[in-house]
């Protein structure tokens, strides 16, 4: 039996799912709507077939576990899946598992009503735990398309160099996109400064001494217990 039946079809007859998807086929004609990979039990979203792409439109929240499940069962025929997350309940102060993994990973917020109003968009964002400490302008994106960086360049931002590491896929207008600039760059770069500062030899070597501390002054065993 496929998976996305019954209580989910319901669900998103109550919200902005269908003008979401509609939205993007709009922008990108060629792809198929609610399609169905029975060797995966799984209905896509939206499958753009050309580029093996699948769009995953996220309204409700999600578990971590699911997020992977659903990535590993699209990547086991070959697809690549970009999360559509809706920021009803996404992109707040504090994050969930899910959204801290996806946002480290392909995903884009987007603000778009059951109407059809709002649009898709992307944010220079930085991250301490599961809070988020930095979130900047929404830049909106500019077409689905998905696009190869021909290299990572060496200044971006760590986060985001890491994430195009792992997935090295972006959309036009995006944040990737965005920091070609290299004024946009720059200012970057000084935000992650302040809100993701670098540890200094200092900072390590006092964390590594108050742990130490810490582990020898926990409880110990008396040795009269092994005293016959």
């Amino acid at each position: 039996m496929l998976k996305k039946k019954g209580y989910c079809q319901e669900v998103r007859s109550k919200t902005p799912h269908k003008a979401i998807q509609k939205a993007i086929k709009i922008i990108l004609p060629e792809v198929i709507l609610e399609k169905s990979f029975p060797e995966i039990c799984r209905i896509a979203d939206i499958a753009y077939l050309q580029e093996k792409i699948i769009f995953e439109i996220q309204y409700s929240p999600i578990t971590l576990l699911e997020v992977r499940k659903r990535n590993q069962d699209y990547a086991s025929i070959g697809f690549t899946v970009i999360w559509i997350l809706h920021d009803h309940t996404f992109n707040k102060k504090t994050l969930t598992p899910a959204e801290l993994y996806l946002r480290k990973n392909l995903s884009y917020y987007t603000s778009i009503t059951p109407y059809g109003h709002g649009f898709f968009y992307d944010q220079l964002e930085f991250f301490q735990g599961n809070q988020r400490v930095y979130k900047g302008k929404p830049h909106t994106l500019k077409n689905f398309l998905p696009k190869s960086p021909t290299k990572i360049p060496r200044k971006l931002p760590k986060s985001l160099k890491e994430k195009l590491s792992k997935a090295p896929l972006y959309l036009s207008g995006d944040l990737s996109d965005l920091l070609m600039d290299p004024k946009e760059l720059k200012r970057a770069k000084e935000l992650e400064k302040t809100f993701c500062p670098t540890p200094t030899l200092k900072t390590v070597i006092i964390k590594i001494f108050e742990y130490l501390l810490k582990r020898s002054a926990g409880p110990r065993r008396s040795s009269s217990l092994h005293n016959p």
